[in-house]
């Protein structure tokens, strides 16, 4: 017990530190379930709340992601997705999302690292926007090769985009998270994660810093 409330201790430092100098911190949990039938097809639904915290609580949205992935062999999957979000903003619209990504998984040891290139189409109202993006992503159990029933897991990413819409100049976002979990039975993962980003890197930056729990299920 000991262990466990250091590991979360260390990890709550550089987080609370990160907190005092974002512009805007973000709390978001989320419910995602992945079920796999007999083929090379995966599928992952999520539920995800957003409220901002800085000063007084205020929700921003509700969204739902539905995705299709295809084995395509050589440690890849293909995949395309939708996600629908409601903005608690009276004048701001609905969005829409559509997705297509390639992703490449690989272990080396205890470390296992994921490349994915995705291209996001955002609609919201007459508005489209463009979102490419690439992200560098690994985890690494804390004990053993692999991860077993109760056990603790890190997890890390590093991600680009570059953003386009007609009629705006480009932006260009990045974006970096650190994450511990730990796996209950052999279905459930309880996560925590934080994720700070830099918003408009070549212009007026702003900052972000996410936090995010969420509880994973295999079905």
């Amino acid at each position: 017990m000991t262990s466990y409330f250091f590991r979360v201790l260390l990890f709550l430092l550089p987080t609370l530190v990160l907190g005092q100098v974002a512009d805007q911190v973000v709390f978001q949990p989320a419910i995602k379930v992945s079920w796999n039938p007999a083929s090379r097809w995966s599928f992952n639904t999520a539920v995800e709340q957003r409220t901002q915290i800085n000063d007084d609580a205020q929700a921003i949205s509700m969204q739902l992601t539905q995705f299709g992935q295809y084995e395509v062999g050589f440690y890849s999957l293909i995949g395309i997705g939708v996600m629908y979000r409601e903005l608690f903003d009276d004048n701001l619209p609905e969005e829409v999302r559509f997705m297509g990504q390639y992703v490449y998984t690989k272990k080396y040891n205890q470390l296992q690292l994921a490349h994915r290139l995705r291209w996001d189409q955002r609609l919201r109202g007459d508005r489209l926007t463009h979102r490419w993006r690439y992200r560098l992503s690994g985890s690494i159990p804390l004990n053993g090769n692999d991860l077993n029933p109760s056990e603790y897991y890190v997890v890390s990413h590093l991600e680009t985009l570059f953003i386009a819409e007609d009629g705006l100049r480009p932006i260009y976002e990045q974006r970096v998270g650190l994450g511990i979990g730990r796996q209950i039975g052999s279905s459930y993962k309880l996560q925590l994660n934080t994720q700070y980003r830099w918003l408009d890197i070549t212009a007026a930056t702003t900052t972000s810093l996410f936090l995010n729990v969420a509880l994973y299920a295999s079905l």
